[in-house]
């Protein structure tokens, strides 16, 4: 996993900054969706302390800093195999407390090469769909072994169409979303096709699978009340519950 990491886009800092800085572009409603997880914690986690949560794939720490506005009760783990993600994160994290970084791929969580402790609310954005179906589905074992009882898990992620009449359709909303924002934005460089064409593109590390199969590998990997809580087109949010 190490070496895939190191061969992709991903390990080059000035496609970390780009995407950085056009992810609102490139994702549809992203903000509506981190929305909708931080939504579910507050419903779930309002008023509790002391409450530990893992951010993998954590990215700048987006996610991390719109749960800190819920709560001063929080304590977070943040994981990325990127340095330049987690520098980034640690800037954006940079005023407050009780956060640790970990420099860390799935696959060495997965060989136990980095020692977690459990955690209350696991949280991951567009990053398992990298993984193959294995690899999600033993991430997802892994997630589920790492929550305390009770604990909840929400995935915000890009998923695969079950039908190539559908992909079609999403494909149209997902080109209007961007054209839309970078209308809105002012912001040009990029055709719309041109990301659509590397989101398809075999060599691309982007290896979505249909939201019907992790939904049954979350059940398969022990959690409970396993749902999809928001959709649109190709960009989901799902979970579960230990």
């Amino acid at each position: 996993m190490e070496n895939t990491f190191n061969r992709s886009a991903w390990a080059r800092e000035e496609f970390a900054r780009h995407y950085l800085e056009n992810a609102d572009i490139y994702v549809i409603e992203r903000r509506r969706m981190i929305g909708m997880m931080t939504s579910l914690f507050t419903h779930f986690f309002d008023g509790k302390r002391d409450i530990h949560v893992l951010d993998l794939g954590c990215g700048d720490g987006v996610l991390t800093e719109e749960l800190m506005k819920k709560s001063d009760s929080l304590v977070f783990t943040l994981v990325d195999r990127s340095e330049y993600m987690l520098q980034k994160a640690k800037e954006r994290l940079k005023a407050h407390e009780r956060v640790c970084f970990i420099n860390a791929g799935f696959q060495e969580l997965l060989e136990d090469k980095v020692l977690l402790r459990t955690f209350d609310f696991c949280v991951s954005s567009l990053a398992i769909h990298h993984l193959e179906r294995e690899g999600k589905a033993a991430l997802f074992k892994y997630i589920a072994g790492h929550l305390k009882s009770g604990g909840h898990f929400v995935n915000i992620d890009v998923v695969a169409p079950p039908s190539e009449e559908l992909e079609g359709w999403y494909f149209n909303l997902w080109r209007e979303w961007m054209q839309f924002m970078m209308n809105h934005l002012n912001v040009w460089g990029e055709l719309p096709d041109d990301i659509i064409k590397r989101y398809k593109d075999p060599s691309s590390a982007n290896k979505p699978d249909t939201l019907e199969f992790q939904l049954e590998a979350l059940k398969e990997a022990g959690l409970k009340d396993v749902d999809c809580y928001y959709k649109n087109g190709l960009f989901a949010v799902f979970g579960g519950k230990k």
